[in-house]
């Protein structure tokens, strides 16, 4: 079974204080369904999947990397039976194991409550194993330590577990270790040694982008550098042009500067990249809309992006009706703005703000 990362799809940190990661491990670039997992590319992957996961198969790579792909659709259900497959079939796997602990994590956040602490309960048990079986997986090391960071001790928790965690996971992957010191200095509330870890980090990445996304989103909010923070960003998506958050981070940067020129440059730069994903063009009419400037062009952004359907665990067509209606309200144009935000409730009864700006405008 190739690595892979699954990291992308790892959810349960958010069940006790909202936080997430997203760290990369290399791929097989001949190995396309793993590698369009690595990268996001949800639908492209399962068009590829779904053909060898079958009721009778015992393929245990694409089990694993198809229970990713219904954890990026919310179908927890079907991460987890999917990925209890892949240990089946390859019960020595650390991939499978680590499958499997990613799933039950994922679905432990979105459900919550009691429900969770069983979940919880069987991520470590999981993780554990993968890293039992690999002991040089420091995907794996870093949520156990996030794990035992942030579970209560019902769950499993336990905070004096971490320190030899962190000393493995800086001696397996010192990249990653820095990254996990630079967010621990993030939490304390010390940003100047934060940043001065990222950017040592920067200059040991090569041609990686990891540290360089880190602190360009560290800088673009709440605007602290934006020009450093754009240059970082257009620097990844050059270095790593299917690194979908580097396309959003710089047509949000670009937006919120009002560089139109620039603006219209990445999006065409980023479909050419990326086809038929339509991410930056939310991105930068968000920010448009929260700032109330240039409404014309957030429609016509929101309107793109409505032309193609939304890759898995991006912001939902409905959504995009929501962020409409706001714009076309700017623009004066109330009846219009109340027919998207019927249209996004109707899609998305959860939508909770939508359905006060739908009563507000109503009257």
């Amino acid at each position: 079974m190739s690595r892979v990362s699954f990291d992308r799809g790892w959810a349960l940190l958010a069940l006790f204080a909202g936080a997430w990661l997203t760290f990369a491990v290399p791929v097989s670039a001949s190995d396309d369904a793993a590698q369009l997992v690595e990268r996001g590319r949800w639908r492209r992957a399962e068009a590829l999947l779904v053909p060898r996961t079958g009721a009778a198969s015992k393929d245990a790579e694409a089990l694993a990397l198809l229970a990713r792909v219904r954890s990026a659709q919310d179908r927890h259900d079907d991460a987890i039976a999917l990925a209890e497959r892949a240990v089946a079939a390859a019960p020595a796997s650390a991939d499978a194991h680590a499958a499997l602990a990613s799933a039950c994590g994922d679905k432990a956040s979105a459900d919550g409550g009691l429900g969770a602490l069983g979940l919880a309960r069987r991520f470590k048990k999981e993780a554990e194993e993968a890293l039992r079986l690999e002991p040089g997986r420091a995907d794996v090391m870093q949520w156990l330590i996030e794990f035992h960071h942030r579970a209560p001790g019902v769950a499993g928790g336990d905070k004096k577990q971490i320190p030899a965690l962190e000393q493995r996971l800086r001696a397996a992957d010192p990249l990653r270790g820095q990254l996990h010191d630079a967010q621990r200095a993030f939490q304390r509330k010390d940003s100047t040694a934060a940043v001065a870890l990222l950017r040592r980090a920067m200059a040991a990445e090569g041609d990686g982008v990891r540290a360089t996304l880190m602190l360009a989103r560290h800088l673009a909010s709440p605007a602290r550098d934006l020009a450093e923070a754009e240059a970082l960003a257009i620097r990844a998506s050059e270095r790593a042009p299917w690194e979908q958050g580097a396309w959003s981070l710089r047509a949000a940067v670009q937006a919120y500067g009002g560089k139109w020129a620039a603006l219209e440059a990445t999006l065409a730069a980023a479909e050419q990249a990326v086809p038929q994903w339509l991410g930056p063009h939310y991105q930068a009419a968000r920010q448009l809309v929260t700032d109330k400037r240039e409404p014309a062009r957030a429609e016509a952004l929101l309107r793109r992006y409505l032309s193609a359907p939304p890759e898995y665990g991006q912001p939902s067509h409905a959504a995009a009706r929501w962020r409409l209606a706001l714009a076309l309200e700017q623009l004066g144009r109330r009846p219009d703005a109340i027919a998207e935000l019927e249209a996004a409730v109707r899609a998305d009864p959860s939508l909770k703000d939508a359905k006060k700006d739908l009563k507000r405008l109503r009257g």
